[in-house]
């Protein structure tokens, strides 16, 4: 018998349910997580806000109107909350040279479908004239 290798399971791991985040199960190691929380610890106090883009930059974002996650006190009971704030900052980035788009009914699940982001992605590729 083998050594199972660093961050696989114990045993089966059952398939998550689409948008049941609390089901899913992380396996990384130390060091990993280290990654992690020193990426995190030091975009705390970065201010978004200041950073300067080239004007000619085209730029996207986009996320359902719905989308937010609310994690269980296992994850932390964090709520990660995208399409209200973005849809709320939407004039701001407007005039700063972003094309928002916030997609009404869809929540994080919904607006990551490859069915609805292609066809953003393609038409936004086309008008910024990277793609023909």
């Amino acid at each position: 018998m083998s050594a199972k290798a660093a961050g696989e399971p114990a045993g089966p791991v059952p398939e998550p349910e689409p948008g049941d985040w609390d089901s899913v199960s992380v396996q990384t190691t130390e060091e990993q997580t280290q990654q992690f929380v020193t990426l995190y610890e030091a975009l705390q106090d970065f201010d978004d806000s200041a950073a300067v883009l080239r004007g000619d930059l085209p730029k996207l974002a986009f996320a359902g109107a719905e989308d937010q996650i609310d994690y269980k006190p296992v994850w932390g009971g964090v709520r990660v909350a995208i399409g209200e704030p973005l849809a709320r900052h939407k004039g701001g980035l407007t005039t700063a040279g972003w094309d928002v788009r916030v997609l009404p009914g869809l929540d994080h699940m919904g607006a990551m479908h490859s069915a609805v982001v292609l066809p953003i992605l393609t038409d936004w590729l086309q008008n910024a004239g990277w793609v023909k």
